[in-house]
């Protein structure tokens, strides 16, 4: 028996029942402990068996991936840029599944369940063993395929039967595409539960995996393999660029039928104004709206224990007690959110904020409290408030993420980090927070009196509590907008229907399949909704573009990155994913005091945590390595390993 155990990542041995928060709500009564084979023998059972499948769905969170990424980092942690992906090693969930179908089709036959009610089970149970295996392609390459429970192959002696050979990268993601379309063929149009999958959640995952698949195969050569590792000779971890055309058309054609199915459409389509358009960005994420989520849960389930998990990601300001893992939000992110011309015409113009008169935004800090000085205070472009530079901001930008001088549950969330004194001298990240008088009015370097005024990060003796950051912007979007909760019930979509859009719009970017008036009107769909009213055509820039802001925070342009090899590399040239820039930036908002009235600064810098003289000298940069994770215990499972050389 102890040698079964060592298969356990292929084989798996239990269904593992685990909570899953009334996630169906028609179960009834405490299943958690019943025998296997009384599950499998009652209609309820295979229900609570595939809630359980359900609980094994990759991507139902922010992960690590997302902050890692230039456009969204943790408060505290190193700014390391790393190329990772969620994984999913999970051979046990995928025995799971596969007993999950052995079960339903017995249940059939014994006259159980009907025809239809086996199809749409068997779809839902496909559906979520292929995006098992889609989280695990993308990140190891070519894997086992493994479609039979194995039960049977446990002999005590070698157990041969157990040992399945990875497939090569190409065949993997084949099957898996081919799994999807089995999952949307026998699948429902609808499901009465939100988070059931129906027939267009498979074809908008099967969208999602083709993407991948175009994408990864097209710039493969980016960052290419060693030659002589023994997975890239086999083709484990390799992928030519010949075979994106045909992804690319399934990518197309999946987001089409997706797009044309008639059930979805954008909440909050062309909204009168600025304002609005924020007030519905803001909606999107407050409750869920099936109009706009394909797949997503809404954590709504009557629970108070029932939460996304999310209440770490706000400010010090709203929220209560010292948050671990507070995530911010870096410069480089809010650069990418166009402004408006004007309240009316609402056309686009480039979103990198004004911080010098000269408009020359190349420049950064690395040491601002030793390198700004009062003879460069008049090089700096004067704001009349601190929340003047984002006025025009994209509504995304206003709805999502919260800046310097917004008002958010009810409070003026302050991010100043300085000031410019009466006298004209300058203090940046002062030691102190004493505040200036100007007129009837004292102003403060941090923003506000007290020591909870502020969430940027700069008094040496706090930098531990009321969650200091290092950056001077904040993730709104998911935040409960009526007060700080313990377990916030904010939705989480897995995928929305702008994600069909941008995937419609880059695959014919990328291969010409798929209609330009359609790929042209998807991308500025997403646009309007934001309120803009101009269109822009249907260009790679524009499409990654809409990637970033749309999808912040929902660790989406994490994955662009990864699948497009588009991690800035500084070996080879730059990609126009990220461009030349390797480093994370911040603004530091500053009060001057030196004239007539207050007004604000704003310089460019790197976090308070990446200064040299904070001792730390990491390099911004990922490898061709980093794109493909290490396979778990493969020597027990007999197959090749990653990125190993030839012997």
């Amino acid at each position: 028996m102890k040698k079964i155990f060592k298969y356990i990542l292929i084989a798996g041995l239990s269904f593992g029942l685990v909570s899953c928060d009334k996630f169906f709500d028609n179960m009834e009564g405490d299943l958690s402990k019943v025998a296997a084979d009384d599950l499998l023998a009652s209609d309820n059972g295979l229900l609570a068996l595939l809630a359980n499948l359900y609980s094994s769905l990759p991507d139902m969170s922010m992960t690590e991936a997302d902050r890692a990424t230039m456009l969204a980092s943790a408060s505290r942690a190193t700014p390391d840029y790393t190329a990772s992906v969620e994984a999913k090693w999970a051979y046990g969930e995928v025995r799971a599944a596969n007993n999950f179908i052995k079960a339903v089709e017995a249940a059939k036959e014994e006259g159980r369940i009907d025809e239809s009610t086996m199809k749409a089970y068997l779809g839902e149970a496909y559906f979520i063993r292929a995006s098992i295996y889609f989280a695990n392609v993308r990140t190891h390459g070519g894997i086992p395929i493994v479609e039979e429970s194995l039960d049977d192959k446990y002999d005590g002696g070698e157990n041969a039967g157990l040992y399945f050979p990875r497939k090569t990268e190409k065949e993997t993601w084949d099957w898996v595409l081919e799994q999807f379309q089995l999952a949307a063929d026998m699948l429902p149009e609808t499901q009465d539960q939100e988070m059931r999958a129906n027939k267009y959640a498979a074809l908008a995952m099967k969208a999602r995996a083709a993407l991948w698949a175009a994408s990864e195969s097209k710039y493969w050569d980016r960052a290419p393999l060693n030659p002589a590792y023994i997975a890239r000779q086999k083709e484990l971890t390799y992928m030519k660029a010949e075979y994106a055309d045909e992804y690319y058309k399934q990518a197309v054609s999946a987001a089409e039928a997706v797009i044309n199915s008639g059930l979805y459409s954008l909440v909050g389509e062309n909204p009168g104004s600025i304002g609005v358009a924020k007030q519905n960005l803001i909606a999107l994420f407050q409750q869920y709206y099936p109009q706009e989520g394909i797949l997503g849960r809404s954590y709504n389930t009557g629970s108070t224990s029932s939460s996304n998990g999310n209440q770490s990601w706000a400010c010090n300001q709203v929220i209560t007690g010292y948050q671990v893992g507070t995530y911010s939000v870096t410069l480089n992110l809010a650069d990418e959110y166009d402004y408006y011309t004007d309240e009316d015409t609402r056309a686009h113009k480039k979103g990198t904020i004004q911080t010098l008169v000269s408009g020359d935004e190349t420049a950064y800090f690395t040491e601002p409290a030793m390198q700004m000085n009062s003879s460069l205070v008049a090089n700096y472009k004067h704001y009349d408030s601190v929340d003047e530079p984002f006025k025009l901001k994209d509504a995304r930008f206003q709805a999502w993420v919260a800046y310097p001088g917004c008002t958010f549950r009810k409070t003026v969330i302050n991010a100043e980090g300085g000031m410019v004194k009466p006298d004209g001298s300058v203090v940046v990240y002062p030691n102190d927070n004493n505040g200036v008088a100007l007129g009837t009015t004292t102003y403060y370097p941090y923003g506000g009196a007290g020591e909870d005024n502020s969430f940027v990060y700069g008094l040496l003796q706090d930098m531990n509590k009321y969650n200091r950051s290092f950056y001077c912007f904040t993730i709104r979007k998911g935040q409960d907008e009526s007060g700080y909760t313990a377990n916030p019930q904010t939705p989480w979509y897995n995928i929305r229907l702008p994600e069909m859009y941008l995937t419609y719009a880059e695959a014919f970017v990328e291969s010409g399949h798929g209609d330009a008036t359609n790929a042209k009107t998807y991308l500025n769909a997403i646009r309007h909704r934001a309120g803009f009213k101009d269109d822009v055509e249907v260009t790679k820039e524009n499409v990654l573009h809409e990637w970033k802001v749309e999808f912040a925070f929902e660790n989406k342009w994490p994955m662009v990155l990864y699948r497009r090899r588009g991690h800035f590399t500084p070996s080879t040239t730059s990609t126009p994913e990220e461009g030349s820039l390797n480093r994370k930036l911040t603004l530091i908002p500053m009060v001057d005091l030196s004239g007539a009235k207050a007004q604000w600064i704003f310089l460019r810098a790197v976090p308070y945590q990446t200064q040299p003289s904070k001792g730390y000298s990491g390099i911004l940069q990922v490898y061709a390595e980093d794109y493909y994770a290490a396979i778990p215990r493969y020597e027990y499972n007999k197959i090749e390993q990653n990125n190993t050389l030839t012997e």
